[in-house]
């Protein structure tokens, strides 16, 4: 209940009386129900959750009261018996939701759990650690020859059978030319170096998430120096009271050094945990200070377009001294 309870002083603190919870990934970390279906987690003094026929049975071995509701007027009907003044909705709620719940009250649209699920519990951080474990090893299980599809494939059914629920995300294998783009789909084609490949697996559905570059030409062992060196600086000063923005500006401003500003596109890295992204992002405009017991990513990159691409990625759990999870070497 202490998950509620520090949420339901979030909603004080905003000058509300109400929260309408329908992320499923805040649902469950504060009640341990995962929905399958559409459901809502009312935050008042006395919070329950809403939920469909189809998740009643397994929403009621939760610690919080539940009720059955066919179609959204039922919630609002529910919500109004509260009488509430201010209400706070998600703004992951989609938006023909929400002009069916609003009503006369006022309300507010802003994430409250998002913070709260950046600093991990004990548990957690041994969930995530699991779901690394699981895909490390399958990596460690697998050829990186042959055509991409296959790489992809062979990695994923190794996390599957070693446990993982399901891929953390399409799993992406982009090589040769292909690996210019960050985000590649995999494709039909035979390998070509570099090969970036950047996979996770998930475990009670905390998520893990790593990319390793395999090179082979000096032009790109030269350049996934130049990455190890900016990730190294990237780790050393991800400290508690560090703003996340700086943990970006030092990242960049190794690649800048080496002349590649232009070619890292994305941010530095990214909070992980019941979802792949979340809070903290290690960008330019975030200035959410480092709290220990964050896990985050730092996956510099560098992107030539018509050419190659790099990323080597690794998960910090943020401490005093920072600490890569990770055992997988950063040279393939």
């Amino acid at each position: 209940m202490d998950k509620l309870k520090a949420a339901i002083e979030k909603i004080m603190e905003k000058d509300c009386d109400m929260a309408v919870i329908s992320k499923n990934e805040n649902i469950f970390y504060l009640t341990g129900f995962r929905p399958s279906a559409r459901a809502f987690l009312i935050l008042t003094d006395e919070p329950f959750l809403m939920v469909t026929s189809m998740d009643i049975d397994e929403a009621e071995n939760s610690s919080i009261d539940v009720f059955e509701f066919k179609k959204s007027e039922d919630v609002k009907e529910k919500i109004g018996s509260l009488s509430p003044k201010a209400v706070i909705f998600e703004p992951s709620l989609p938006i023909g939701t929400f002009n069916k719940l609003r009503d006369s009250f006022k309300f507010v649209i802003e994430d409250i759990i998002g913070n709260l699920r950046m600093i991990k519990e004990k548990f957690e951080i041994e969930y995530i650690k699991e779901a690394l474990r699981i895909a490390e090893e399958s990596f460690r299980e697998i050829e990186v020859e042959g055509v991409e599809a296959m790489i992809a494939a062979n990695l994923e059914y190794h996390m599957k059978i070693k446990g993982s629920m399901k891929p953390a995300f399409d799993t992406i294998v982009a090589s040769g030319i292909r690996s210019s783009n960050p985000h590649a789909k995999v494709s039909f084609n035979k390998i070509k170096t570099p090969v970036v490949i950047d996979w996770g697996a998930t475990w009670k559905y905390y998520y893990s998430d790593t990319t390793r570059t395999i090179v082979k030409r000096e032009v790109e062992e030269e350049m996934l120096d130049i990455l190890l060196d900016a990730q190294r600086e990237g780790v050393k000063t991800a400290k508690p009271g560090v703003k996340a923005s700086y943990i970006d500006k030092v990242v960049r401003g190794v690649i800048s050094e080496y002349g590649y500003e232009d070619n890292f596109i994305h941010s530095t890295g990214h909070g992980i945990g019941l979802e792949v992204h979340e809070p903290p992002s290690l960008s330019v405009n975030e200035d959410i200070k480092l709290e220990k017991n964050m896990i985050v990513t730092i996956e510099p990159g560098i992107y030539i377009k018509g050419k190659f691409g790099m990323r080597i990625e690794d998960m910090v759990l943020i401490k005093k001294n920072p600490k890569i999870l990770n055992t997988l070497p950063s040279r393939i």
